[in-house]
C-alpha cells in the first residue's frame, strides 16, 4: 500500500497504486526533438557561419521546450488507485489538466493486452477498464500484468462489500415490515 495524499481524497480513502505511464511514452516528443536538432546542426556543419549558428542556437531553445513539455504531459499525468475508485488525471498542455473518476464497484470488465515487440521486451501494456458510462484506458504501463492482478483484486474487494452491503440494507427492510 502507498501512503499518499491527493485533491478530492474522501475520508478513510486508501492509496494502493499511483502509477505512472511506462518511460517509452515519451518516446515520440524525444524522438522529434532529437531529429530536428540533426536537421538543425547539418547547415552548421556545412555553412559555418553567425546565421546558421543563431538558427542552431533558435532550434535547441525549441527543442528544449519540445522535451520539457514531453516530460510534463508524462510527469503530471498519473493514475492513482485506491481502495474505492481508479483517478486518470492527465496533463494536457501548461495550463489544462483533465481527471476521471472511476469507482470500483461500477466497473463491469477488466482487461489488458501487452502488443509489440517493445510492449513485450519493456513489459507495458494497455488495461482497459469497461463501465455502463464507457471506458477508461490505461496505456503504456508498466509491469502491466501485475497491476492488472492488482486491480482486480480491488474490483473484487469492491464488489463483495458492495454486495454484503445490499444484502444487508436487504435484511434490515425485511425486520421493518
Amino acid at each position: 500500500m502507498v501512503m499518499a495524499d491527493f485533491p478530492g481524497q474522501k475520508d478513510g480513502e486508501q492509496v494502493y497504486l499511483v502509477l505512472r505511464r511506462h518511460f517509452s511514452s515519451m518516446e515520440k516528443g524525444l524522438l522529434v526533438a532529437a531529429l530536428s536538432l540533426i536537421l538543425l546542426a547539418w547547415p552548421v556543419i556545412i555553412w559555418p557561419g553567425l546565421w546558421t549558428f543563431i538558427i542552431l542556437v533558435i532550434g535547441i531553445v525549441i527543442c528544449s521546450i519540445e522535451i520539457f513539455y514531453t516530460w510534463l504531459r508524462w510527469y503530471y499525468g498519473v493514475y492513482i488507485i485506491t481502495d474505492q475508485r481508479i483517478r486518470q488525471q492527465v496533463q494536457k498542455g501548461l495550463f489544462h489538466k483533465s481527471t476521471i473518476d472511476i469507482y470500483l464497484n461500477k466497473v463491469q470488465n477488466i482487461s489488458y493486452n501487452i502488443s509489440g515487440l517493445l510492449g513485450s521486451i519493456g513489459g507495458y501494456g494497455t488495461i482497459i477498464l469497461r463501465t455502463v458510462a464507457g471506458d477508461m484506458v490505461m496505456t503504456s504501463i508498466g509491469h502491466c500484468e501485475s497491476v492488472y492482478s492488482e486491480i482486480s483484486k480491488l474490483i473484487q474487494i469492491a464488489n463483495s462489500d458492495n454486495t454484503n452491503n445490499n444484502s444487508t440494507n436487504d435484511n434490515d427492510g425485511q425486520k421493518d415490515k
